[in-house]
């Protein structure tokens, strides 16, 4: 089976890439770096880490090699990118099996801080996540309208799966895929805790979609008094090659996110790295937790994903 994964969100597609070839299913991924994510693109490493897995095509030629690429495919796994689904029904009718792929933010949405980005006619400032949304759907010929984007793309494709369950509630016939760690990469046994630097603080990692103080804020009014180091990846990106080296110098990972002045209830995927590095995590619930999920595993995940590959 050909397994051809269309762009990354958050290493997923890199690390189910990964697994499946080590466990002899054909997958790569392909990723565009088009004028419109350059100043973004890679921006942690991750696919420069997973070099080997991943392929980066220009951005004016990315449609017409997925095309190519596509054709020789058994199953085409796309992730947030919703308009190829659409180009791809079009091209090939039914004789492709299409996954359609949902991260959290792609379909949940948020309320981002201001841009520096302005409206050039109206000097108004404008959030930078919808220029670019709109920017590459208008530019690819697309929809106006991203809820119609949404629904077309989801009517058309074999199966639609979430990476967080709470997803599944916006979604119809979706399907929950918990989301793979890389357990190669993130290990208690892999690179010791140097015992110089290591300290008893708790560490939490302020994000695009996050707000940490809001965290310090809630952790205060239910008395988590210790001390929370708070690492802002949005000031200073840490190449995903150094996160278990950050968070192995602490002992306990806080995982209390509020998003859109909702706290989300699943763990995030920084907190299931903390828990294969070692360390704990204080949830939403404010209950700690010190043992990887099984779920997690990338065997487990690839092997449930390939029965819907199977089924579909």
């Amino acid at each position: 089976m050909k397994i051809l994964h269309i762009n990354d969100q958050a290493g997923v597609a890199c690390i189910l890439a990964k697994y499946q070839n080590m466990n002899e299913i054909e997958s790569k991924v392909l990723v565009s770096n088009s004028i419109l994510t350059t100043f973004n693109f890679d921006k942690f490493g991750i696919l420069k880490y997973y070099n080997d897995q991943v392929k980066v095509i220009e951005g004016l030629n990315f449609i017409k090699y997925v095309i190519s690429e596509a054709d020789k495919a058994d199953v085409i796994h796309i992730h947030s990118k919703e308009e190829i689904v659409v180009k791809l029904r079009q091209i090939f009718g039914n004789s492709k099996k299409i996954i359609l792929h949902y991260h959290g933010t792609d379909i949940r949405g948020f309320r981002p801080k201001y841009s520096i980005l302005k409206n050039v006619k109206t000097k108004t400032k404008i959030f930078a996540v919808n220029v670019r949304t709109r920017l590459r759907l208008m530019n690819l010929g697309y929809y106006k309208s991203l809820e119609k984007l949404h629904s077309e793309s989801q009517r058309l494709a074999d199966q639609v799966i979430v990476s967080t369950p709470d997803l599944l509630t916006l979604i119809t016939n979706s399907r929950y895929l918990p989301n793979p760690v890389d357990l190669e990469h993130f290990s208690d046994s892999k690179n010791k805790r140097n015992d110089m630097q290591y300290n008893n603080n708790a560490l939490t990692i302020q994000t695009e979609t996050g707000n940490s103080q809001k965290t310090l804020q809630y952790c205060k009014t239910n008395n988590i008094n210790f001390k929370i180091d708070i690492f802002d990846r949005t000031k200073k990106p840490l190449s995903y090659q150094d996160i278990p080296n950050l968070l192995k110098k602490y002992s306990v990972y806080v995982d209390i996110r509020i998003v859109n002045g909702k706290i989300l209830e699943n763990l995030s995927k920084t907190a299931l790295e903390s828990l294969s590095c070692g360390l704990k995590v204080l949830n939403y619930k404010l209950e700690y937790i010190d043992k990887f999920p099984e779920v997690h595993n990338p065997i487990k995940v690839i092997n449930q994903l390939h029965n819907i590959y199977k089924t579909i």
